[in-house]
């Protein structure tokens, strides 16, 4: 047994070596060749790190050229090689640069790029994908709401609320445009983050407009505006807090606070070691407060007041509802700048002022030259023998 196996081995091995020299007898060594008649195929090197940025009916394109210093042209094919640009391209010793924009209509465009030596040598294709965008996605642009539009002379500043939007939109900044104080046309861009845009010297009833700014993807050379919104008028606050029942800033949970968007000065603040003082919760609602007496220290010179600005104009101010009692004295005045004078100084350190000694309501008028900022606020002097002085309406602030 073992010798029929090491004879059909044997055999085997007759066999193959047969075969084997019989096609080599059969082929020649070159014959490769018949696959090459054209000649030898030279490929010139390839543009590298291509990079196809979109655009507003355009692309952008990027690449380098790091080998073959033979190259003489690229050219650009898409659209099935039915639409393609060529680009001269002049080599340094070093490594060059392609920067290329190529105008085509919207939509999303296969790339392909070949380099071209002097002898007419192409490299092998680079393929790349780029978007283009134009009318079709701009017209589904749909801008970020607004839900309050406010401008408050104290700071010269008027503020725009935002609402929510869609953020895969591609929305990215809101532009708004206004008029500041000295005439001029202003430009601000906000984040689409930004819950609110603030406008400083913001001319007070001038209109303003606004759009949103997309970016339709990570990679886009051009940005994209929606239409605008125009003729947006802020509502004019002169001065905060001034309807009643008025608001309070701190509160001692019982009766005594002090009033939101008003500074009352220490004298006025006679109530918890100095923690409270110019507003009170009455029956009625929150008043505006002076009160000596009745277990609290007298007020000498208390003032409440604000600081705003204004434009030239004339102006009117009315305090409809008081409530005056016992003994003390009270005034409203208007004053440049960003103090109230004492009561003994009023004459000739205000622009206006008058006396609160009953229930009455009462009304001044004043008129500005030029921009000015001014303040306007009660002083009142309360002795500790029971006297108190509130206001329990709405103070009233007219342009005339």
């Amino acid at each position: 047994m073992m010798n029929s196996i090491k004879k059909y081995q044997w055999v085997g091995m007759v066999v193959i070596g047969f075969i084997a020299a019989a096609l080599g007898a059969c082929s020649k060594s070159d014959d490769y060749k018949k696959y090459l008649e054209g000649g030898e195929i030279t490929y010139t090197g390839k543009i590298d790190s291509v990079t196809v940025y979109s655009g507003h009916e355009r692309v952008y394109v990027t690449g380098l050229f790091k080998a073959d210093p033979k190259i003489e042209k690229l050219i650009v094919y898409w659209g099935n090689r039915a639409d393609s640009v060529t680009v001269p391209i002049e080599r340094t010793p070093g490594i060059d640069t392609l920067q290329l924009y190529i105008p085509i209509e919207e939509g999303v465009h296969n790339f392909e790029f070949v380099t071209v030596d002097g002898e007419g040598n192409r490299s092998l294709s680079v393929f790349r994908t780029g978007t283009s965008y134009g009318n079709r996605y701009i017209s589904g642009l749909i801008n970020r709401p607004y839900n309050l539009a406010d401008y408050f002379a104290g700071d010269l500043a008027a503020t725009i609320g935002w609402g929510g939007i869609d953020l895969t939109s591609g929305a990215t900044f809101t532009e708004v445009e206004f008029t500041n104080t000295e005439g001029k046309r202003i430009i601000q861009l906000d984040s689409i983050h930004v819950s609110e845009s603030i406008l400083k010297d913001y001319m007070p009833g001038s209109s303003l407009r606004y759009r949103t700014v997309f970016l339709p993807d990570t990679i886009s050379v051009d940005t994209f505006y929606s239409s605008y919104v125009s003729d947006i008028v802020p509502n004019l606050a002169y001065l905060r807090n001034i309807s009643f029942p008025f608001q309070r800033a701190a509160y001692d949970g019982n009766r005594w606070g002090t009033p939101a968007g008003w500074t009352v000065n220490d004298a006025a603040r006679n109530i918890g070691n100095g923690a409270y003082g110019g507003y009170e919760l009455r029956g009625v609602g929150g008043a505006l407060s002076l009160e000596g007496g009745w277990g609290l220290p007298g007020v000498i010179n208390g003032k409440i007041y604000q600081t705003t600005n204004l434009q030239p104009g004339t102006y009117r101010i009315t305090i409809s509802a008081i409530e005056r009692g016992a003994a003390g004295s009270v005034h409203f005045a208007v004053a440049e700048g960003k103090a109230l004078p004492n009561e003994a100084d009023l004459d000739g350190n205000t622009l206006v002022y008058t006396a609160l000694p009953d229930n009455n309501a009462r009304t001044v008028e004043f008129t500005l030259s030029k921009a000015a900022e001014i303040t306007v606020g009660f002083i009142g002097n309360m002795p500790d023998s029971g006297s108190y002085f509130k206001v329990i309406g709405d103070i009233v602030f007219e342009v005339l």
